[in-house]
């Protein structure tokens, strides 16, 4: 079973990037290039903390039952979206996506503690440093290399010129354990367990 551990995202935010996704869908669509990019369902998107593969059942049991408790050692914060961005490059694009915003020390302490956790039960750490984000889509894997580029300047362009999205905030009061399946239609989700986080004093 591939699981992993997740902030989940509310519904009025995921709108929003559903609303950022139509807009850059219509902005490639106006320079007639073809398809370059598989988009994400928006019902999937969520804000990982750590990937942690395939599980057994007795590291399932250890997981659920230390993250309760990592959970309930911290206090619950605040996120917002932030500027569209992508992994690679905009001269290699792989995934494009929007950063988050809020607080920062808060969710980087949140996630080094998952890490933490996760590699005490012999998970491995991921292999690139923490960056928060939540994808909105990636590169086709056969896709053209002339469009691939000409939709990253475009996107690069609009990258340039946009604020951040500061007016979708939410408040996170829970870490998730998700289970992912993955099928022809895209990966399904479904929540393993609701760890909330400590709601004493801040």
């Amino acid at each position: 079973m591939r699981t992993f551990i997740a902030i989940e995202i509310p519904p009025n935010v995921k709108q929003g990037l559903r609303t950022e996704q139509k807009r850059l869908r219509e902005l490639l669509e106006r320079y007639n290039l073809p398809p370059v990019l598989r988009w994400t369902n928006i019902g999937n998107l969520h804000l990982t903390l750590q990937f942690l593969g395939e599980t057994q059942a007795q590291q399932r049991r250890h997981i659920q039952d230390g993250l309760a408790g990592l959970a309930a050692a911290h206090q619950p914060f605040t996120l917002s979206l932030s500027r569209l961005g992508c992994f690679r490059s905009w001269n290699n694009l792989r995934v494009l996506w929007v950063g988050i915003d809020g607080d920062a020390a808060a969710l980087r302490a949140l996630q080094a503690d998952v890490e933490s956790f996760a590699c005490s039960l012999g998970f491995d750490a991921g292999r690139q440093p923490f960056s928060p984000h939540v994808t909105l889509a990636r590169a086709m894997r056969n896709a053209p290399r002339p469009a691939l580029r000409a939709a990253s300047e475009q996107l690069r362009r609009a990258a340039a010129d946009e604020t951040p999205q500061t007016e979708y905030r939410w408040g996170v009061r829970d870490l998730y354990y998700i289970r992912s399946v993955l099928g022809g239609g895209g990966p399904q989700y479904s929540t393993l367990a609701r760890c909330p986080l400590d709601f004493g004093p801040q």
